[in-house]
């Protein structure tokens, strides 16, 4: 398993001199270093495959998103979905997982699945700039896992680009 912190810290549980420089230093957040240690023990627990990328998490009000490499959001889901119910157990948050991409759309679809994305406009500004729409249908209103705010703040902090989502 690939995550933030080395090998070794992930198999003792404790943080080696560097990994404990990298959250002195902030490059490394302490919810990183929870969510590896129980990541690496939770595929340890359910024998999963080990051939997980774990990026980064990002934390906002009551949901902790996953940042994982590509293809890997069903290793990291697990069977069933047991790997993420116990890390929401444990870290007492729900629980959203995104592949590492700048991609808006494909960040978007992590984000607000089982809703769909209508689409994106791209609004051309008077100053001379461009902003993003993200459009989701109506009637999918309900089936939205999270606040539309925090899709805005992620696409934002894994983009670069602010964006407007709204339900029309």
């Amino acid at each position: 398993m690939k995550s933030p912190i080395c090998d070794i810290c992930l198999k003792s549980g404790i943080l080696c001199p560097g990994c404990q420089e990298k959250v002195i230093k902030g490059e490394i957040s302490e919810l990183e270093v929870e969510i590896s240690l129980k990541l690496y023990n939770l595929l340890q627990k359910y024998k999963m495959p080990q051939e997980l990328t774990f990026h980064k998490a990002i934390e906002t009000d009551d949901t902790v998103v996953l940042v994982v490499g590509e293809n890997q959001i069903g290793t990291i889901v697990g069977k069933g979905g047991k790997v993420v119910k116990s890390l929401q157990k444990d870290l007492e948050k729900k629980i959203r997982v995104i592949e590492n991409t700048d991609d808006i759309k494909k960040i978007a679809q992590d984000l607000i699945h089982p809703a769909r994305i209508a689409g994106i406009n791209i609004l051309y500004l008077p100053g001379g700039g461009t902003k993003k729409k993200l459009r989701i249908p109506v009637e999918d209103e309900k089936k939205l896992p999270i606040d539309t705010s925090i899709v805005e703040d992620i696409i934002l902090r894994m983009a670069g680009e602010s964006v407007d989502v709204v339900i029309e």
